[in-house]
């Protein structure tokens, strides 16, 4: 059976967010986020005003937010993989994000609490699946129904 995307996005809670690096130009920065899936199926991040991703985001906001199945595998490479690619931008949802993340997440109460975090929304340009053998191709972000 093919990957159902939505489905492969609403499992888990992390991925990988890859922005445009300001401190060594030309390069990408990854890191593991948690994201979030707000009721109008748009996913968001939560991430301080002065984490790296903040700052490379201020100056291109081109990310990739890189979601796969491959924690407990003996083979990584061999497991479903989604990538996202975005702009990403200040949401507007901060309240009911704030909510969501809280019942989402055990350590969100602690996390909500410090200064200078903001949740940031993916608006999605292209999505890359990788399913499994011979399951590879592209969607485009209206194939993709999170709600």
């Amino acid at each position: 059976m093919p990957l159902q995307p939505a489905d492969f996005l609403k499992h888990h809670q992390f991925g990988v967010l890859s922005t445009f690096s300001l401190s060594h130009p030309g390069y990408p920065f990854g890191s593991l986020v948690p994201y979030l899936l707000a009721e109008d199926g748009s996913i968001h991040i939560y991430i301080s005003a002065l984490a790296e991703h903040t700052k490379n985001i201020a100056a291109n906001n081109k990310v990739a937010l890189t979601i796969s199945n491959s924690d407990k595998s003996t083979n990584p490479a061999a497991e479903a993989r989604i990538t996202c690619l975005a702009d990403i931008t200040l949401s507007q949802q901060q309240e009911a994000l704030q909510k969501l993340y809280q019942m989402k997440f055990s350590h969100a109460e602690q996390v909500l609490q410090l200064p200078g975090f903001q949740f940031y929304q993916l608006n999605l340009t292209a999505i890359r699946l990788i399913g499994g053998f011979g399951d590879i191709r592209w969607l485009s972000p209206d194939k993709l129904d999170l709600t």
